[in-house]
């Protein structure tokens, strides 16, 4: 490959389209560069894992469930069974702790949206 020619004016200046002087100015960001920045070699890796969790918390919000974050969502759809689990953020390994605490999550009265007042004695 030989290199660009300059374009030069009558004038003897060079043009405002004169390829390699426009070249010369090219600079790139270390962010660009993932030898060079760790910020972008962290986002290579966790950018496809928040797109993943993205579209989980999406169906998972479609299905009438509240995930407690985005953060995790993906393996929350995978792995959870019960209601409970999604809005705590928990997986319940144990078959018989899982039942017990869906049946008391069920059981608790729904959130009001006026304070609780205690009065005091």
């Amino acid at each position: 490959m030989k290199p660009a020619k300059h374009l030069i004016q009558e004038d003897g200046e060079h043009s405002p389209n004169c390829f390699p002087c426009k070249i010369r100015t090219v600079t790139m960001a270390p962010s660009a560069m993932l030898t060079r920045s760790p910020e972008a070699a962290r986002a290579v890796i966790t950018d496809p894992q928040l797109e993943k969790d993205r579209e989980s918390y999406r169906r998972l919000r479609r299905d009438g469930e509240q995930p407690k974050h985005l953060k995790g969502s993906a393996e929350l759809e995978a792995k959870a069974n019960e209601s409970f689990e999604i809005e705590t953020g928990w997986i319940v390994e144990d078959r018989a702790d899982r039942l017990r605490l869906a049946t008391e999550f069920a059981g608790m009265p729904e959130p009001s949206a006026s304070p609780i007042v205690r009065e005091t004695a």
